[in-house]
């Protein structure tokens, strides 16, 4: 033997069934790295591919800056290509058309179009002035097809054009609705409509880098050099977003929020395998003292330990990352084949580099952090422990027990749970994470949940809506959409805005009011977070409002509008329109407070029978004056978003719940292998199986009990924090104590104890008393 350390693997080999609980935790710590980067890193890649073809490739844009500005730019050696691009009547308030139907105007290179914002679906981008790119809803609105010839008409006059292809740089905006149509031209002929009609121009330059790390190092530089004002240079969010390089803060709020999970996943893996080595490290007193008295050192004992403990890693390392990447695989099918929606493109068998990575670095950082504290323990031992026999394991009793509280074996479990602090803390601080992290995730569900319309029951599929919400639907209209077969539920609203009024809380001289029709009313239940809605129905003084920080109008407040008065009776989280001054009411009480019989909107929802000539027939009823949208595939997205997001989260926290859980069993079969020797002499003086178990089912349920009451106390308080600040302020929801969660809670704790009892004490029960007592 040249060194100590030649005795790691003899004692791999001599000490492999104790062994396997300590490799075991190892593995699971790698695998829930593995799983969760591998998982996040297809995720990452989807979106990426996502937001580029919507969000275009570009990095920065800059407005204000002239053409030779551009050219000058474009010859950097780390600029890859520039192109120039302007919108005009984007919101559709100018009287420019093509044919029928509104037009917003865009000036545009092929550059821009056909490299830098994806924008052609079909056909060719305008290579010539007499050809437009039109966006795909034009085929529905206009009848038209490639070739065929469009006249745009302006206040100056019309002019005619060729469609070349069909596409946009903004594919969801126009996706659905009928109402305006996206119109691509050259730089040249978009200039010449301008000068007829006498608007300046403005284009914006777009920039794509070699990379996002050298297009975030750029916009500084580029600043300084062509001093050039604040504003003038925006990032494409999405792009550097998602390569790390974003100054936006909501995007910072992210990598907080990714540094956060890392660090719990790191903390959970931690505690886990620290409780682990410790009780292996205690078991094995003798041996270090042993070593001791051959000579070695404290620093060769830690090096052992810390060794042995990287030794571990050569087999639970691969089998954690193999297992981490089998079950990323199923997440990602689960996520492509089951939810589908966005994560259709999700690929599935593709290996995660960085997920392997951090998979393989966590876990043996993990390892590392996790020997210190076993290290240093076993560095303590003095070879007197070996000498003597003495395990030197249990702290100096200063005072007898009191046993006054209970039966003797109830006591000693207590007892041995407690008597090592440091022990007794891992434990706690385990079952306590898994609690503080179950409470906090849940309330992030449920304000994912609030922040998307389309989970809400009365969701519509097709839209039908004013311009700037002017009510020009009448009731007709909605009841011949009603006549349409496929139709399942529709439902009507009004919105005016800025409406004079008087009010009893002090500041409030207009109001915005919202009807809602019978079917609104039904479903605003969901939303309800104070107060009665049954006094909104019909032609009443009754009204709601929303609940939030932007709106002043709180319940119980009443309200003079042209002369007549009404009361604030209950509260919404959340409504169709901007919360702010927004009074609620019955189609029938606002049609007596302002005259206006006619809706701003009309939600249709769609049976799951209806066919597209249902959405046809719907669309052939919208006025030019009348926007239809067809919001039927971005709710499914929405859908599919937020049901992903539950089953990642909660196959985090079931992992997190997992580790918990091998963590009491490892520990109590440590503890109680670690006593056999006390537990054989208990037998001997007369201790039965019966109260054998229930020392150790008290020692589990110390851990258990402990754990619930510190991480309950913690992720109550915590998840009361998160829930006002995320929940009550922006949807005025109130915290109510989490009764259903906390019993949920209680019953996996007593489950994980009662689970880490069973194994350890039917061994103990079965063994004789002579072999207990000759245990080493």
């Amino acid at each position: 033997m040249k060194s100590y350390l030649s005795l790691i693997p003899i004692s791999a080999k001599v000490r492999r069934r104790q062994n396997r609980m300590t490799i075991f935790c190892i593995i699971i710590s790698v695998l829930l790295v593995t799983t969760i980067f591998s998982v996040a890193d297809m995720f990452l890649r989807t979106k990426s591919d996502e937001l580029q073809d919507k969000h275009g490739n570009w990095h920065i844009q800059l407005e204000n800056i002239s053409q030779s500005v551009g050219d000058e730019i474009s010859g950097r050696s780390d600029v890859i290509a520039v192109g120039w691009s302007e919108v005009f009547n984007s919101d559709a308030e100018q009287p420019y058309y093509i044919g029928e139907k509104r037009a917003a105007l865009c000036g545009a290179d092929s550059i821009y179009l056909n490299q830098l914002s994806n924008a052609l679906e079909e056909g060719n981008s305008p290579q010539r002035d007499n050809e437009v790119m039109l966006s795909s809803n034009a085929k529905l609105a206009l009848d038209v097809q490639i070739g065929d010839s469009v006249t745009i008409k302006t206040p100056a006059g019309t002019a005619g054009f060729t469609i070349a292809g069909f596409g946009s740089d903004d594919r969801e905006y126009y996706q659905g609705q009928t109402y305006l149509v996206a119109v691509y031209m050259t730089r040249t002929a978009f200039a010449s409509l301008m000068e007829q009609n006498g608007i300046s121009l403005n284009p914006t330059c777009y920039i794509q880098f070699q990379n996002a790390s050298k297009a975030s190092r750029a916009i500084t530089e580029i600043k300084e050099q062509y001093d050039l004002p604040e504003g003038s240079v925006s990032e494409n969010t999405a792009i550097m977003g998602m390569a790390g390089q974003s100054n936006n803060d909501s995007v910072s709020n992210i990598y907080g929020l990714a540094a956060i999970l890392f660090v719990l996943v790191l903390l959970a893996g931690v505690l886990m395998i620290s409780g682990s080595m410790s009780s292996n490290v205690a078991q094995r007193t003798k041996f270090f003292g042993m070593m001791r008295c051959i000579g070695a050192s404290r620093r060769q004992i830690i090096r052992y330990v810390r060794l042995e403990a990287l030794n571990w890693c050569k087999t639970a390392v691969p089998v954690g990352l193999l297992l981490g990447t089998a079950i990323s695989w199923s997440i990602c099918a689960v996520l492509r084949y089951g939810i589908g929606g966005e994560f259709q493109t999700m690929s599935v068998l593709a290996l995660s580099p960085v997920g392997l990575m951090s998979g393989a670095l966590v876990g043996i950082v993990t390892v590392l952090l996790a020997a210190q504290s076993p290290a240093k323990r076993a560095a303590k031992v003095s070879p007197m422990a070996a000498v003597s026999g003495s395990s030197d394991t249990t702290p100096s009793i200063r005072h007898t027990m009191r046993l006054n509280f209970g039966r003797v074996e109830k006591a000693l479990g207590v007892h041995h749970a407690i008597a090592s602090k440091k022990n007794w803390f891992l434990m706690t601080a385990s079952f306590s994470l898994s609690i503080i992290l179950f409470l906090c995730f849940t309330v992030g569900l449920d304000f994912g949940h609030a922040l998307m319309p389309s989970l809400r029951s009365w969701q519509p599929d097709i839209t039908l809506t004013g311009y700037a919400n002017e009510p020009v639907l009448s009731q007709s209209l909605s009841d011949t959409v009603r006549s349409v077969s496929g139709v399942d539920h529709i439902f009507g609203s009004t919105y005016i805005g800025n409406v004079s009024a008087s009010s009893s809380r002090q500041g409030i001289d207009h109001v915005n009011i919202t009807s809602y029709s019978d079917y609104l009313l039904d479903n605003a239940k969901d939303s309800l977070v104070q107060g009665d809605l049954s006094e909104i129905y019909g032609d009443s003084n009754k009204v709601m409002t929303v609940s939030n920080k932007d709106n002043p109008l709180k319940v119980g407040d009443t309200i003079q509008i042209a002369g007549q008065e009404v009361e604030i009776v209950c509260a919404l989280s959340g409504g169709l329109y901007p919360s702010e001054y927004s009074v609620i009411c019955s189609q029938e009480t606002l049609s007596r407070l302002t005259g206006e019989q006619n809706y701003s909107m009309i939600g249709v929802q769609l049976g799951k029978d209806a066919a597209d000539d249902t959405v046809k027939q719907i669309s052939d009823l919208a006025e030019s004056n009348v926007i239809f949208t067809d919001q039927r595939e971005s709710n499914r997205q929405d859908r599919a978003t937020y049901l992903a997001s539950v089953f990642i989260v909660y196959s985090f926290l079931a992992i997190i719940a997992m580790i918990t859980l091998f963590n009491i069993v490892n520990c109590i079969s440590m503890s109680v292998t670690a006593r056999t020797k006390q537990y054989g002499a208990m037998r001997a003086v007369g201790m039965d199986g019966d109260q054998l178990t229930q020392m150790i089912a008290a020692e589990a349920f110390t851990y258990s009990v402990s754990g619930l009451v510190i991480g309950g106390g913690i992720g109550v308080a915590l998840s009361r924090f998160l829930y006002i600040k995320l929940l009550t302020r922006y949807f005025g929801t109130p915290w109510n104590l989490p009764i259903k969660l906390l019993a949920i809670i209680i019953a996996f704790s007593s489950v994980a104890a009662i689970v880490a009892i069973h194994a350890p004490a039917k061994r103990m029960r079965n063994m004789a008393v002579t072999e207990t007592i000759n245990e080493l």
